[in-house]
């Protein structure tokens, strides 16, 4: 007999967490928010998506989506999660983090980006 802790302990396996990137490169969040397809793909991820999603719902080939979602990972603007399937394969599902991004230029002429990342997070 299976007891609720024995399905919490396979619900876990099934499906980690949403991993962020660790304090992004100035630049590279600077790269991303210029970029218009980046937007356009951060402002379809504001729930959890699949690359596949993405790409239906922008018009963006995958290989394009997969770039762009690789760019707004290492930007610090999008969390993974890794969803484990009985098939034995995977899905990816990407979440915008982003809520705010505020741009500064430092004392030593150089930038400063502080992100306000959303709240909700599970």
């Amino acid at each position: 007999m299976q007891t609720d802790a024995d399905q919490t302990d396979a619900d876990a396996r099934l499906r980690g967490p949403f991993e962020a990137a660790e304090e992004p490169d100035p630049a590279a969040v600077l790269d991303a928010l210029t970029d218009p397809l980046c937007r356009r793909v951060l402002g379809h991820a504001r729930e959890p998506v699949t690359a596949s999603e993405v790409a239906d719902a922008t018009d963006l080939s995958l290989s394009s989506t997969y770039r762009k979602l690789h760019a707004l990972s290492d930007a610090g603007l999008l969390e993974s999660q890794t969803e484990l399937r009985d098939d034995g394969y995977h899905t990816t599902r990407y979440r915008a983090t982003l809520d705010e991004a505020t741009i500064r230029l430092d004392e030593d002429d150089g930038i400063d980006v502080s992100l306000d990342r959303r709240n909700d997070r599970e």
